[in-house]
């Protein structure tokens, strides 16, 4: 066996980039990808399915389950000294006392293929060991580019490390199995660790499949279902995703209060172009909404000859019988899938002309004049905006639009019940703030019900302060669109 720092001595691998492979559902887009041009550090079983340099695993179960690809398949592999065993720390048996249970590892001590390093938990003591120790909080993924961090490695990449609590097709038979067994609500909880050690280290960690990029129209009385939203995304989706929740967005506000934006948020959906680096798509959707199918198949709607996409809906939905009045029959905007390479918008620009009357309110909002008549279409299926209707099986993103019985104010909406579903996994998955809740309900815009859901929750998601949020997003608009992703926000 060799210790980790007297490899990383005999070794130079920092000619090219790294890529790390997890078994996340975009592992099954690795054929449209050139593998050759990284080094290759597989997580778990993914050493099964494809030659690789490294292969990297904590459990001894995993261990013995690819066995039989060990050799063949990865140039080294690197585990703990001391391995878990069924997903537990267990400083009882080194490395090195199965080799009799799995020949292929002192096979490959023999070879010096195989490496060891001290790994730290922090849920436990240091183990023993000479080596600086390896963190690993959550999951494999943390060690693995701690083990990248510690060889001087700067760019990585990665391909099928989505988080959420889907693998990708190819391990299907795992999933009664190794998936989420070490008791983790979602795989979403690696990313805080990896953004740590990226920071901590100087290093760029990218997917290389692009992320969907959803911005979220939202103000701070609605962070909460704002955080319920973004799970139900990620829960569905087969790509990556970034979240971005447009509370306390930098938005200049009209001299006019006819002209002024009948929500905190309403103007916040004309920054997206230029926070996303004017590349690529994103796709604005209010925060009192909750998705049942994957996002993809929404991002993946061609544009052609136009710029925006949005939906249709023509007439008032049934809830809205008592208030028609203040439905606006047409064109939706609430979910607005964005060119954004072709928008050169200029939120200043957009108020100043409010300002100087070049065109109203109603015709910004209603009619989007910002682009020509032809640049944009309601092409996007009505079923993506259902407004308070809900058909399980065809509703891929449900509305609720009518305030006084949104259901995380009351229990007054019929379809109460799904949105209640889906906050109770949100909460248990770790994706609901506990202190947003409690804040909510004590100013009275969030019914006291939704504490019950915390019983026996102690993982709060944070989130970081929204002014210093936006500040560091269009700093990173301005730089390279390459490290607009550089912050994973991932399914």
């Amino acid at each position: 066996m060799i210790e980790l720092e007297h490899w990383i001595a005999a070794q130079s691998l920092t000619d090219r980039p790294w890529l790390m492979l997890g078994k996340g559902p975009t592992f099954s887009l690795r054929g449209r990808f050139d593998l050759g041009t990284f080094h290759t550090m597989s997580l778990n079983h993914v050493v099964r399915e494809l030659p690789v340099t490294a292969a990297h695993m904590i459990d001894i179960d995993v261990a013995e389950a690819c066995a039989d690809h060990l050799l063949t398949n990865s140039q080294w592999v690197f585990m703990p000294r001391y391995p878990h065993i069924d997903c537990k720390p267990d400083r009882g048996r080194p490395l090195e006392s199965f080799f009799d249970q799995i020949p292929a590892l002192g096979e490959l001590s023999r070879q010096g293929r195989l490496v060891w390093y001290c790994l730290y938990n922090s849920r436990k003591s240091p183990l023993a060991g000479d080596s600086s120790p390896i963190g690993a909080r959550f999951f494999s993924s943390e060690a693995a580019l701690g083990i990248l961090a510690r060889a001087g490695v700067k760019d990585v990449r990665t391909l099928g490390i989505d988080g959420g609590q889907s693998y990708s097709a190819q391990f299907d038979d795992l999933n009664g199995t190794t998936r989420l067994a070490n008791g983790q609500p979602s795989f979403d909880l690696q990313f805080e660790e990896l953004d740590r050690i990226v920071r901590e280290n100087g290093m760029t960690l990218d997917p290389l499949v692009e992320p969907m990029r959803v911005f979220v129209g939202a103000d701070a009385t609605q962070v909460v279902p704002g955080q319920v939203l973004e799970y139900s995304i990620k829960k569905y989706a087969s790509r990556p995703v970034e979240v971005h929740h447009m509370v306390d967005a930098p938005v200049p506000m009209p001299r006019e209060a006819r002209n002024r934006p009948r929500t905190g948020f309403s103007f916040a959906r004309f920054l997206i172009p230029k926070l996303c680096g004017f590349q690529g798509r994103g796709l604005y959707v209010d925060s009192d909404m909750q998705v049942f199918t994957d996002l993809a198949e929404l991002f993946d709607v061609d544009f052609g000859a136009q710029k925006v996409l949005c939906t249709n809906q023509p007439e008032p939905p049934e809830a809205w019988r008592d208030g028609r009045a203040g439905f606006h029959g047409g064109r939706q905007m609430s979910v607005m899938l964005l060119d954004c390479s072709r928008l050169p918008w200029d939120i200043e620009k957009i108020v100043a002309g409010l300002d100087s009357g070049e065109f109203t309110y109603e015709r910004l909002m209603f009619d989007l004049c910002l682009v020509d008549p032809e640049e944009i279409a309601d092409r996007i299926h009505p079923d993506w905006n259902c407004l308070e209707r809900y058909e399980a099986g065809r509703c891929r993103l449900l509305h609720y639009t009518v305030v006084t019985t949104q259901p995380w104010r009351n229990d007054k909406n019929p379809l109460c019940e799904i949105w209640m579903e889906c906050y109770r996994e949100a909460v248990a998955a770790g994706a609901v703030s506990r202190d947003e809740v409690e804040k909510g309900v004590r100013a009275g815009y969030l019914k006291p019900s939704l504490l019950e859901a915390f019983v026996d929750q102690s993982y709060v998601l944070p989130r970081p302060d929204g002014v210093s949020r936006w500040r560091m997003l269009l700093q990173r608009a301005a730089r390279p669109v390459a490290a607009l992703r550089s912050k994973l926000v991932r399914r």
